[in-house]
């Protein structure tokens, strides 16, 4: 004899809104990458400046300027040393003007985040 049947695995749409679980916004931080096919799960935020490799499926939040990979999505490793990574986000790149951006564009694609810095604060110096 079965067992009467005390819920559905599948959401009639009368009861979807009853069955639907928001899990939040997906959020994705300024300057970050996304491979292609890869998928972000919601609810899920991916930091300032990560980078998330083609065909992840990421389904937790992804530290800034982190690299990750894989199913699920994996840390695979950070794009820069911890005190960079703390010194670009206080920074605020993202937010500058653009006047600001276009003057220190040469600082921003190069690699020597501490010139970054200093240019920067130089140039906040001279608007001030």
């Amino acid at each position: 004899m079965r067992r009467p049947v005390e819920s559905a695995l599948y959401p009639f749409l009368d009861v979807i809104g009853e069955a639907y679980v928001g899990k939040g916004d997906t959020v994705i931080g300024d300057g970050a990458w996304i491979g292609m096919r890869a998928m972000i799960m919601p609810g899920v935020t991916l930091g300032e400046g990560a980078v998330i490799a083609s065909g992840a499926i990421v389904t937790k939040d992804v530290a800034p300027y982190t690299i990750v990979a894989g199913n699920p999505a994996r840390p695979v490793r950070q794009r820069f040393p911890a005190t960079d990574v703390e010194t670009l986000i206080a920074l605020g790149i993202y937010q500058w003007e653009r006047s600001k951006f276009d003057a220190l564009r040469r600082f921003i694609c190069a690699d020597d985040i501490a010139a970054l810095k200093a240019a920067s604060e130089e140039y906040d110096s001279r608007q001030a």
